[in-house]
């Protein structure tokens, strides 16, 4: 017999699946160097900046101490003047503990250095930098003009005086003394620590795009494949005219990688939703702290994301072959965050509230979190799909049980015919007209579930909504193979 030639649809294959998954990742690789990577090196500078402004105002803040000692007559001024200098000398921080503070007055005259003593109790009015700017004039001039502020100048890196770099300072008056007091960063260790920061994100960055490549060729391989087992399992049926039923199940066991793809068209909305999200914060004319937090917060849902389209892979087979991923101890109030973060947006699209009324208590529980996540949100897009505009879609939590947990998902949509409710959780069962669906969404929580020793029940009626009601114990006991 003639096998008929099986073409496969490239055209809708490129539109529904390459041409996303493309745009997805050129929109994640041009915000991360157009967008990100400057903003990191902005910000970055601008958090040390801040830092040793703080820096100064805390030590600043021990010549205050002193001077009111001095003022109730505890200590002379003398003596105040001592025990400062001797507390600030031996302040350090950073790195081998090596940045330090100083403490001129206005004449200018250095009053202590730990590095320079060969400047302590000199004349520092002449004192310039290889580049020519008189450092201490500089230093009074922004003293005597704001009280406090930033200069720019070259000084020798902490001990070594042969290495002289590019230095920001803050300084700050003290003005019952007459002094003034600093401390500072050297701009290359900035920069140094920068360029590394960026050298890791970058990393992650490729191992995600990679991550992302290999499973958008095996999507294609393996659709390619199975659409093939599809034709030429359809053209068996229609010679042999097998039972309905029959004939479902096959062409879903020939479709199984379409699965791989739909599963993965939520993290990836996500992604986007997100990255455009931070495109959208970082157009603003003036990017404050809570915009960048923002922006950081997203991309580590993107992050997260990413990583869970190799994960939804492994739990697929996971469900074939009744294994678990990694169990680890884990908050469930952060999975579900994370999980409903996701699906929010979709959900604001659809004028539908998704909101938690998460328990307070106990939260830890062993588990598989990608599997719990992936429960959370296939249910939480379930409803979706079953509710209208203006309902409310409620995820609920209950610790008070010291063994199990207890993690609710509530919609008021249109509700499961009580003559489907026994059969929800058998494979390729599917209420929906779409043949899009596999029915296996249901099956494959069901799954998770028994792997963690849990129990799911529902409770449904038409035109009332849905609930699921999912019960994990805090423990992972491992499934015993029969």
């Amino acid at each position: 017999m003639i096998t008929p030639h099986i073409s496969f649809p490239w055209k809708t294959f490129l539109v529904r699946v390459v041409v996303p998954t493309v745009l997805t990742i050129i929109l994640f690789i041009s915000a991360f160097f157009f967008v990100i990577i400057p903003s990191i090196r902005e910000n970055s500078m601008d958090r040390k900046r801040e830092m040793i402004r703080e820096l100064t105002t805390s030590a600043w803040n021990i010549l205050a101490k002193f001077n009111n000692d001095e003022q109730k007559g505890l200590l002379t001024r003398s003596q105040a003047q001592r025990m400062a200098i001797e507390q600030i000398k031996n302040l350090h921080y950073g790195q081998q503990l090596k940045d330090y503070f100083w403490i001129n007055d206005m004449a200018p005259r250095m009053i202590i250095h730990p590095y320079r003593t060969d400047l302590n109790g000199k004349d520092l009015s002449d004192y310039a930098d290889p580049d020519g700017k008189k450092v201490f004039i500089e230093i009074i001039k922004v003293v005597t003009e704001s009280g406090s502020g930033y200069v720019n100048y070259k000084w020798q890196a902490n001990d070594n005086p042969s290495n002289i770099i590019p230095k920001i300072s803050y300084v700050k008056g003290f003005s019952p003394w007459g002094w003034v007091i600093g401390t500072g960063i050297y701009i290359e260790d900035v920069k140094a620590e920068i360029d590394h920061l960026i050298e890791n994100i970058i990393a992650v960055s490729i191992v995600i795009c990679m991550l992302n490549i290999l499973i958008f060729v095996n999507i294609i391989r393996v659709s390619y494949l199975t659409h093939k087992k599809q034709r030429a399992a359809e053209l068996e049926l229609k010679k042999t005219k097998s039972s309905l039923a029959l004939s479902e199940k096959m062409a879903s066991l020939g479709t199984l990688s379409a699965m791989v793809a739909h599963e993965i068209n939520n993290p990836l909305s996500g992604i986007l939703s997100y990255a455009k999200l931070s495109a959208k914060y970082l157009e603003k004319e003036e990017i404050n702290k809570a915009t960048v937090e923002s922006v950081i917060n997203n991309l580590s849902i993107i992050a997260s994301e990413t990583k869970r389209c190799g994960e939804i892979v492994k739990n697929l087979l996971r469900f074939a072959k009744q294994s678990l991923g990694d169990v680890q101890l884990v908050h469930l109030n952060e999975i579900i965050t994370l999980s409903t973060k996701v699906i929010d947006h979709s959900a604001k699209m659809k004028e539908i509230e998704l909101k938690t009324e998460l328990d307070t208590g106990d939260d830890t529980i062993n588990c598989d979190p990608g599997a719990i996540q992936q429960i959370l949100v296939s249910l939480i897009v379930n409803s979706l799909e079953s509710s209208s505009q203006g309902k409310q879609i409620i995820v609920k939590t209950d610790y008070k049980d010291k063994e199990n947990v207890l993690i609710r998902v509530i919609d008021y949509g249109h509700g499961i015919d009580e003559k489907n409710l026994p059969f929800i959780f058998d494979p390729f069962f599917s209420t929906k007209d779409s043949n899009s669906s596999l029915g296996l969404g249901l099956s494959a929580v069901y799954g998770i579930v028994q792997h963690h020793s849990g129990s799911i029940n529902v409770e449904s009626k038409i035109g009332h909504g849905t609930e699921f009601a999912i019960t994990l114990p805090r423990e992972y006991k491992e499934q015993k193979e029969e």
